[in-house]
């Protein structure tokens, strides 16, 4: 008897034990990419390039909300990759095939694998495509 009062407090606890805390969020990146971000450093290409950049030259402002990022390129230094031209571009972060790696697509372009360094920095890898790695500082 002492056995079947135990099975029902037991059933009890595993329902509502469980939790539901699944992110039903469209962004399947770990962190908020909503907001502004300074390309702080582009390094990689076939040329090996490593340029840093002063925060507030190139600053790229992720809207979720729209799946859109605005991009303000102010460099001056020429003959040298800074990104994307100063414009408003659709994006996309996409989880890449049989694997747990992100992309981040902007005008229909991959520029590579997302990863989060720091909650305040994150960065853009196609260096294995002879591309880039961008990295981007809040």
């Amino acid at each position: 008897m002492r056995r079947l009062f135990f099975i029902p407090i037991l059933f009890l606890f595993i329902i509502f034990g469980c939790s539901n805390d699944d992110d039903n969020s469209n962004n399947p990146f770990s962190f908020e990419i909503n907001g502004v971000w300074n390309l702080i450093n582009v390094q990689g290409g076939f040329a090996g390039v490593d340029q840093d950049f002063e925060k507030g030259t190139i600053i790229w402002t992720f809207n979720e909300s729209t799946k859109m990022v605005t991009i303000a390129n102010n460099t001056t230094i020429t003959g040298v990759y800074s990104g994307l031209a100063s414009g408003t571009y659709p994006y996309s972060i996409n989880a890449l095939a049989n694997t747990s790696a992100l992309e981040l697509i902007v005008n229909e372009n991959s520029l590579g694998t997302l990863a989060l360094v720091t909650p305040l920095i994150f960065t853009v890898d196609d260096q294995p495509l002879d591309g880039f790695k961008i990295t981007f500082e809040r």
